[in-house]
Formats: structure tokens, sequence, C-alpha cells
């Protein structure tokens, strides 16, 4: 009888449950129970098969995986402080951690492995075959990070932690927010709701967000949360209003975190100080034609891409929610058991009438409601 249930994806839209065997655990390894995992918008876009990360094969999505180590091969060094029943968070990337990309801090851009290994994008024919968040157990390698989580964060508040780790990479580690900033974040998301708590955390003067009219409610929430201001585009110009805030000087930073919206990523042009830094997250799935590349050039602004988070940025997530300074559980509208998969993700993309959603969570249960 097989050991472990996995909500595996078969094709566009489609997903079955099937069985699988515990795996044998080698040196370092570790057979993690899976409590929760936080939907990402990447879920969506595999699913829907437009992600590039798609290529066809079967696979178990999910990548925000939180959950209690159930069993550990013989220890290694980095794993002597774990033991069976903590409660970790699991890197999304097994990486080599001895690259020139590992080294800087570039876990995506790994090149020390043969395949290139992301929970939530690799096939079940790649043994165990537990890859992937929806599931009951997942597998990690000896090198594979594990944060611990302290006891005293829940399972639930423990998946911020993805988002809320990428809120401190984009805006401390890639936008470089020091204390006294202005920071302009496009995109009232739960990743731009995270990096609001990351800039306030980090001493940003001013942060400022952007919304539509459909997300009145996560910008009532961004002020709670520490927002001076919030622009809906949908109203105002938000050029015109964001040069009225900063007196015509523009943000020293502006976190694009918008997906597959292009428009934010121009006007943020305009919206950035001489010289100042923008940082693009939101995934476009589309080139961009029209970019004033020119005042680009000539404002000097720095214009950083990127997609992940370091190591650094895990742990000081984690730090985070742990020291109970911040209200993240308010991120937090959804949990759905395995059966309602499809429901979280229509839910997340906005899909379902009357569902305000910010950060949802899929639980390894059955018939669990919102």
């Amino acid at each position: 009888m097989a050991d472990v249930t996995a909500l595996v994806q078969h094709g566009v839209r489609t997903s079955e449950f099937e069985e699988f065997a515990f795996p044998e655990l080698g040196e370092g390894d570790v057979l993690v129970r899976v409590e929760a995992n936080g939907v990402c918008a990447s879920d969506i876009d595999l699913y829907d098969a437009v992600d590039p990360r798609w290529t066809g094969a079967k696979r178990i999505l999910g990548h925000e995986i939180v959950g209690v180590i159930e069993d550990m091969g013989p220890k290694t060094k980095p794993r002597d402080a774990l033991e069976v029943g903590d409660r970790v968070c699991v890197n999304p990337f097994v990486v080599c951690g001895i690259c020139s990309a590992c080294t800087a801090g570039d876990q995506a851009g790994c090149t020390g492995l043969r395949t290139s290994l992301r929970y939530g994008s690799v096939p079940i024919d790649v043994a165990p075959s537990l890859w992937g968040g929806y599931s009951t157990h997942v597998y990690a390698p000896a090198n594979c990070i594990l944060y611990p989580v302290p006891p005293h964060v829940s399972a639930l508040d423990a998946t911020l932690w993805n988002p809320i780790s990428g809120g401190y990479e984009w805006a401390v580690g890639q936008g470089r927010i020091r204390p006294g900033q202005d920071v302009l974040i496009l995109g009232p998301g739960q990743r731009g709701l995270a990096s609001l708590l990351a800039a306030r955390h980090a001493g940003a003067d001013r942060v400022v967000l952007t919304g539509l009219d459909r997300d009145v409610f996560k910008l009532d929430l961004a002020l709670e949360l520490g927002a001076d201001h919030v622009i809906n585009v949908e109203r105002e110009d938000a050029v015109e209003r964001a040069a009225d805030i900063t007196g015509g000087r523009g943000f020293d930073v502006v976190l694009d975190t918008t997906p597959h919206a292009t428009q934010p990523l121009v006007d943020a042009v305009r919206m950035v100080k001489r010289m100042g830094t923008i940082v693009v997250i939101g995934t476009k799935n589309r080139t961009l034609d029209g970019f004033p590349i020119d005042d680009v050039m000539n404002k000097r602004v720095r214009l950083q891409g990127w997609a992940g988070q370091s190591d650094e940025s895990f742990r000081r997530a984690i730090d985070l929610i742990s020291s109970g300074r911040y209200p993240v559980e308010r991120l937090r509208t959804h949990v759905f058991g395995f059966d309602e998969f499809d429901r979280a993700l229509q839910v997340l993309a906005g899909k379902v009438v009357g569902s305000e959603a910010i950060n949802v969570v899929v639980t390894p249960t059955f018939s669990s409601g919102d």
C-alpha cells in the first residue's frame, strides 16, 4: 500500500490524485510531512500551461512548502540542528551551493546540477517523485535547505515566509532600500503587501502602493499595515499623484509587482527619481513595445529584474514573522483542502465573484472551506 497521496498535474488544468511509496532516505535526506502550501501565481500559470517551465510532463505543483520533519536519514553537518518533529520551511530550489550563481545568492540560477530542481516544476519521473507541495509529503535531499520555524509560529502563518522573503529580496536585497527613502510599490497583491512589510522593516520613510478598483480591499489593508498613501490608478493619474506625494522629486525605489501588465513598468520610469532604482518582479509573459529606454539612460535609472529569493531573505522573513511585530495573518484570506485545489487557483486568480483573495493556502486535507 502506498504511503503518500499527491495531487498530480496531468495536463492543462487537469489533475488527479496519485499514490507513491515513501522514499528511501540517504545521508542528509529528510522526509517532510506537508502541513500547508501557499498558492503562487506561478502555480496558476503552470496549471494553465502559460509558464515557460511547462513541458507537458506530469508533476506535483506547489513550492511554498511548510511541514514537519517525519523522518531523516543519517545526519550531515547542516542537519545537526534539526530533529524529527521540527516544523520547517522548504527552500523552493535544490541547489549545488558552490557554483558562481549560488555563491552570489542567485539560487534560481544554479548551474551546478545536471537537472534543475525547483519544487513544483520537477516531473514525477525524476525519483523519488515527491517534488511538490500539493502532497502529503515531500522529499528534501541533502542539498535542500530547510529553515526551522519557531514553535510559536503556526504552519499557516509560516506559509507567508515565501512571499515575505520575496518582499525582502526585492525591496532590500535588490532595491537596496535604506532608512529614510521613499518607496513606491506597483500592485497590492501578496507580493506587494509583503514588500510593504519589508520596506517598513528596513526603515523606509514613505511607502506608497498602487492598485485598481477591484483592489480596494487590498489598498485598505495596505494602509492598516503601514502604507502612507495608496493610489487607485483607475481613479487617479498615478504619475501625477506620485509627483504630488514626492514634491516632484520621484521615488528612490519603485517595485513593479504587477503580473502580465506592462503599462506600470512604463509609468515606473516616469515616477522614479533621477538615479533611482526600478525592480521588476511581476512576470509579464510578453514583450514590451514602446518602452522608454532613453529615459532610463538619461535619468541614470538602475533597472533590476529579479526572480526568486536569496538564502538571507528566506531567513529574514522567518525572523520577521516570528517577531510578532506585524499582523502577518491579515494577509491570509483563504484556506482550502486538496479537493478544492481548482477553486483555490480560481480564487487567487480573481475569477470567483465575491472572493477577495490575497494569500491563499492549500492544506493536505479534504473538504476544507474558505
